[in-house]
């Protein structure tokens, strides 16, 4: 496999998976393939979404960890919701993405895709955040919460825990107090905590810094830790093209040393006394569990 999906692999992929509320729209997948968006630069180019599972790529740009000549030196792709971000890796519009761990398993067995996971980009670093007033789970009976995409661990932990209190996660129906449902919506990150501000949700689960911002503005109170429920699952991965990996391994190699060199970097901050990671909320600021 060379890596690029064509339109038959992906419409494959597409007919498989749309049907079930797949990565996009068959339509969606079609428009990726037909549409020519490679990288043409000859350097490697960083997508991202802005969340503390990006942190690594970010300050390895922002130190200047990153190989001349092998990363593109202009600020890695900012994206807002994960469709996106994959789409954009689909499509070779960016090489280089940390991508939801079920998203990735999806692109590569789902899609075809020969995306190559290099690495875990954050473990244990995600959370169940509610409205103020919801102290106990029951509460959320005829509740919605929202998740960040259908393929991420967030989707799955949250499921089990609800089910666990007795509650039945529902998607494209009302949910209802009497039944004991809790809706499930998909929302991109950077608008869970207006959308828990203004009521229109009770709930998140999302990687941070977003569930600490949801405290530290009083809007939100972090129920639960992910990283109690399942110990050092992975949240995202950090994903290349598998033919980036055949036609220039020492080039990746460099790439793969540098977003470490970057993550001791930020190990170090972190446990530095009295300090914070320059991208995250301190999160020794919050106690490891909430149980009610």
């Amino acid at each position: 496999m060379n890596g690029k999906l064509t339109r038959r692999t992906l419409m494959q992929g597409a007919l498989g998976i749309a049907a079930a509320g797949g990565v996009f729209g068959a339509a969606d997948l079609v428009r990726t393939a037909a549409t020519d968006r490679t990288n043409t630069t000859g350097q490697l180019r960083i997508g991202y979404l802005p969340i503390t599972d990006a942190a690594p790529l970010l300050v390895a740009h922002g130190a200047g960890l990153y190989p001349n000549g092998i990363v593109d030196s202009a600020r890695p792709v900012l994206f807002r919701s994960w469709a996106s971000l994959a789409e954009a890796f689909v499509s070779r519009q960016v090489d280089v993405v940390h991508l939801l761990m079920p998203l990735a398993v999806q692109l590569r067995y789902g899609l075809g895709s020969s995306a190559r996971i290099l690495g875990w980009n954050h473990t244990n670093g995600s959370a169940l955040t509610v409205a103020p007033h919801i102290t106990d789970l029951g509460q959320l009976a005829g509740e919605t919460i929202a998740i960040p995409f259908w393929w991420s661990i967030h989707n799955i932990v949250v499921q089990q825990l609800l089910r666990e209190h007795g509650l039945t996660p529902v998607v494209r129906q009302a949910p209802s107090k009497s039944a004991r449902t809790v809706g499930l919506v998909v929302m991109g990150p950077s608008d869970m905590i207006p959308a828990l501000a203004n009521g229109s949700i009770a709930g998140f689960t999302v990687a941070d810094p977003f569930n600490a911002a949801a405290e530290l503005r009083g809007v939100g109170r972090i129920h639960r830790f992910l990283g109690d429920l399942w110990r050092d699952h992975a949240c995202c991965a950090f994903l290349v093209h598998e033919d980036v990996i055949e036609e220039n391994p020492a080039a990746v190699q460099s790439l793969t040393d540098s977003v470490v060199s970057a993550q001791l970097q930020i190990g170090q901050i972190v446990r530095a006394p009295q300090r914070c990671s320059p991208i995250a909320i301190c999160r020794s600021r919050f106690p490891r569990s909430r149980r009610p």
